[in-house]
This record gives C-alpha cells, sequence and structure tokens, in this order.
C-alpha cells in the first residue's frame, strides 16, 4: 500500500476524527480516573492538591488520532474504545515517558494492556457514579455512630447464626463469604435493633431505606461487576453518605444487608 492509498483509507476511517484539547474539567477527570498515578509505570502525575497543570503527564491516546501506517496494521482488527478517538473511553492519562513509548513504539500487547486498564477504570468510575447518586438516609448516621461506640460487653451478649449468607456465594468467594458472615454473627441483631429503634422518627422508614439500597445495588449488578466490587462500593457509599465516621461500621450495616437479601443474590442452582 503507499502513502496515498494509505492516506484515502484514512479518510474513509468514520472513527479517526479531529483531534479535541482536553478541557481542564476533562484533565481532572482524567487524573481522578488513574488516581494521579501512571497506570503503566506508577509516576505520580499530580499532587491531589496542586490546581494548575504542569509537564508530568499528558493526556494519551488509547487508539492513535492519526495512526502510522506501520500502527494501523498493527492494530486493524482490534477492539476500539468509545465512538471515535476523540471519546473519553480512547484517552488516559500517562507520564510523559510511557505517552512517549506508547505512540512511537506501539504493540498489540501494549495496546491490549492500555484497553484492558480503561475498561476496569470506566467499569469503577461508573460504579462510584451510581452510589454517589444515591442518597442514604439521615438516620443511618446514628446507627453507623452507635456500630462505631459499641461496647465489647454489648457485643459479648449477642449471639446470631446466619442462614442465607451461604447461599449467596461460591466456593471461591470464600474470603468475603468469611467477611460477611463474622459481620452478621457479631452485629446482625444489634443492627436491627437500632433500625427498630428510629422507625417512624423524622419520618424514616426502614422499608424505604431497604429499597433504596437495593436499588443501588441493582444499578451496580447490572455493569456486570464482581461481587467483591459491588459490596465494597456499597460499604463506601454507606461511609461516604454517612459522614465518614467509620469505615467498618459501614461494612457491618452493608453485611446486614447482604443477609437480608437487600443485596447479592442468591446462586442459581
Amino acid at each position: 500500500m503507499d502513502k496515498l492509498e494509505f492516506e484515502k483509507l484514512l479518510a474513509l476511517d468514520s472513527y479517526l476524527v479531529e483531534r479535541k484539547t482536553p478541557t481542564e474539567a476533562e484533565h481532572q477527570l482524567f487524573l481522578k480516573e488513574v488516581d494521579f498515578y501512571c497506570p503503566l509505570c506508577g509516576t505520580v502525575l499530580r499532587s491531589r492538591r496542586q490546581k494548575k497543570q504542569n509537564k508530568l503527564y499528558e493526556i494519551a491516546h488509547i487508539y492513535p488520532n492519526r495512526p502510522t501506517q506501520q500502527q494501523y496494521e498493527t492494530l486493524l482488527g482490534l477492539e476500539r474504545m468509545g465512538e471515535n478517538c476523540e471519546s473519553f473511553e480512547n484517552k488516559i492519562a500517562l507520564c510523559l515517558n510511557c505517552h512517549r513509548t506508547q505512540d512511537y513504539h506501539t504493540s498489540t500487547e501494549d495496546y491490549l494492556a492500555l484497553v484492558s486498564m480503561k475498561k476496569q477504570f470506566l467499569k469503577r468510575s461508573s460504579l462510584e457514579d451510581i452510589a454517589h447518586m444515591s442518597n442514604i438516609e439521615d438516620e443511618l448516621s446514628t446507627v453507623i455512630h452507635a456500630l462505631a461506640t459499641v461496647s465489647e460487653e454489648r457485643l459479648a451478649e449477642l449471639n446470631y447464626e446466619p442462614v442465607q449468607i451461604a447461599k449467596k456465594f461460591t466456593s471461591k468467594e470464600v474470603l468475603l463469604k468469611g467477611k460477611i458472615t463474622r459481620n452478621v454473627c457479631s452485629y446482625f441483631p444489634l443492627v436491627r435493633e437500632l433500625f427498630v429503634s428510629i422507625e417512624g422518627k423524622n419520618g424514616f422508614l426502614m422499608e424505604a431505606l431497604s429499597s433504596q439500597v437495593r436499588t443501588c445495588f441493582l444499578k451496580m449488578a447490572s455493569t456486570n461487576t464482581t461481587k467483591e466490587d459491588i459490596f465494597e462500593k456499597i460499604v463506601d457509599w454507606i461511609y461516604i453518605n454517612t459522614g465518614r465516621i467509620s469505615k467498618d461500621a459501614s461494612e457491618i450495616v452493608a453485611s446486614y444487608f447482604v443477609q437480608t437479601c437487600e443485596v447479592l443474590y442468591e446462586i442459581s442452582k
């Protein structure tokens, strides 16, 4: 294929569109997506407190905006992210060195590795967005606070044997199952008691809260992510929306909803 033929091929490729410079807001999104570290080498891209841009990173195209003939042939037939090359899905924050290497030494393996990373970042961002859009009842803060300060003497009086949790996990999910089972065995009656104590106060309805938590779970489950990811996101959701009082207590409440069938499906027989 000569140069003229290749230029015509590029012109007919609808995925390749005019280059678009990311806005400052988009820069922040790209940095947040990779947690302010280069996903390829781990280099710090920008301090979380720093507002002005610096030269430690660039927003790279995963699939080149204007590929060379060699790049085009190397990547021919491989998955492309987003509607076009300027889509958010086809860009990622990289340090200067990694961007330079990725630009000029494109290989099938490196390209597919970036695509895989971007997919994971997009999935994580999707779960976080869903969680932040969900509103949790103010009274749950009271429950969390009570859990965070409960005495050992009171916990020693509790005894609960979970029944339904075993039906929700496979033999490969033993760690998550064990964590939730321990929380339920130790705290289930206390959490239930605390919820009962605030039922009807200031308009609080446990049924409404349960429905809200389950709706959040259903939206997360629709992204085809793992149970571990869903559980951790619900924990974070409770933690953030209750004033960041206690991450451990937030995990206990999330475990409570697993036990009461609000989150995580029973395994099909």
